[in-house]
């Protein structure tokens, strides 16, 4: 059985235009023009998250970081048998303490990296065909969680959560020859380790959306 902490953190993520800081800003959603319930309607992600304006037309880039041709990253290739980069970039993680970490993403063809920002050596490697399912909430915030059932999960935050989503689905499906699993739900559970779970709750606020966190022990 689990029970919830008496703990509650709350935690506002930075504005999905900005570049990654362990620091976290409030998140204000784009005001821009008014659009029409239809038109927000046919903008949001795979029918279910909601998008701000300016990130229906962004253009999807895959190797922000030129990672593809690093030589860090090659010998990693080498050693696994990955063989290309689909995405690379900055993200925040959240780590097992509640602090906010800036962090390498990358994407192969047969697995997701977490690598350290300030010289790409490998903190963790994690098979495609090991990743259980993604996370996201049905609000324009930027958190997403990766569900490794046979590991402890992870909890990121990225402007780019739609092109990493879309890029996991594509190179989950070609590996495994089946669809990924996408949650979108406004409160889902997370693993930091093999006893302890978190919950995250999302909920609209005035000018954006907040975020809170309750822990949760479990008991074997």
């Amino acid at each position: 059985c689990s029970s919830l902490v008496p703990q509650v953190v709350d935690i506002h993520p930075m504005s999905s235009e900005a570049e990654p800081r362990t620091s976290l800003g409030s998140e204000v959603e784009d005001l821009g023009d008014q659009t029409t319930a239809q038109e927000e309607e046919d903008n949001k992600f795979m029918g279910q998250k909601e998008r701000r304006r300016s990130s229906a037309v962004k253009m999807f880039l895959g190797d922000y970081l030129g990672l593809g041709t690093n030589n860090t990253v090659l010998k990693l290739f080498a050693k696994h048998g990955d063989k290309k980069v689909a995405f690379s970039d900055f993200v925040i993680k959240v780590n097992r303490r509640l602090k906010m970490q800036k962090r390498v993403l990358l994407i192969s063809d047969l697995a997701i990296y977490n690598l350290d920002p300030s010289n790409y050596k490998s903190k963790r490697r994690i098979s495609l065909r090991d990743l259980g399912s993604v996370c996201l909430s049905q609000y324009s915030d930027n958190f997403f969680a990766l569900r490794i059932p046979s590991e402890y999960d992870y909890l990121m935050v990225s402007g780019k959560k739609t092109e990493i989503v879309t890029t996991l689905l594509q190179q989950y499906q070609q590996l495994n020859g089946q669809p990924l699993t996408v949650i979108f739900s406004n409160f889902f559970d997370y693993r930091i380790n093999s006893d302890t779970v978190r919950e995250i709750r999302f909920s609209k606020v005035e000018g954006g959306v907040s975020t809170q966190l309750f822990t949760k022990q479990s008991r074997r």
